[in-house]
């Protein structure tokens, strides 16, 4: 029989994970228009990727209520798994052919993603259970690219370093994919265990 307490992580899980959606979905339209504005591909491309993670972030949130912590956990693995081969290849290929980005819409967008995803983040970094603690990793990658986008224009601004944006993001990519695989197998240990 499950306990008070038990109950008690779920209900704030279930909370958490759903501020991180509706935050997310707020900066999702956020960065389409200003993706819009700035005439940045680079944005409007991240906005499809945060509607993705948007629709990730509601499936977590619904299997959570439904006290399917470990599903939620997984899908949220294998999607990040699979967009961070997405990320890595795409920084290859423009390690080979960079491309020229709009420096000032870069900084300021990337400004309020760190702020809207660091707020999720924070939100769900208790890591109440599994799926809480997936989504908490998604939105650390998520906020992390950001910190790499306002860097980068930072730097942009002063030298030209068209590479460094994709080094910095295969980094950060490569730390991230690294903590979905070790949490996902404790989480499947931990499973087996009960």
């Amino acid at each position: 029989m499950k306990s008070a307490s038990h109950h008690a992580h779920q209900h704030t899980a279930v909370g958490n994970i759903r501020v991180a959606f509706f935050t997310n979905l707020v900066f999702t339209a956020i960065e389409l228009v200003g993706g819009w504005l700035t005439n940045s591909m680079a944005i409007v491309g991240e906005s499809f990727h945060d509607l993705g993670c948007t629709l990730t972030l509601g499936l977590s949130w619904l299997l959570e209520k439904k006290n399917h912590q470990l599903a939620g956990a997984i899908i949220n693995a294998v999607i990040l798994t699979v967009s961070s081969v997405v990320v890595i290849v795409e920084c290859i290929g423009r390690l080979a052919h960079p491309e020229t980005v709009n420096v000032k819409g870069m900084f300021w967008v990337a400004l309020l993603g760190i702020a809207f995803k660091g707020f999720a983040m924070w939100k769900t970094h208790k890591n109440h259970s599994v799926n809480e603690k997936m989504v908490s990793l998604h939105l650390l990658g998520d906020c992390l690219g950001w910190v790499v986008v306002l860097i980068n224009s930072v730097v942009l601004m002063m030298v030209d370093v068209p590479w460094l944006d994709s080094v910095l993001s295969i980094l950060i990519t490569l730390f991230i994919l690294y903590n979905v695989v070790y949490n996902l197998v404790i989480a499947l240990r931990n499973r087996k265990k009960l």
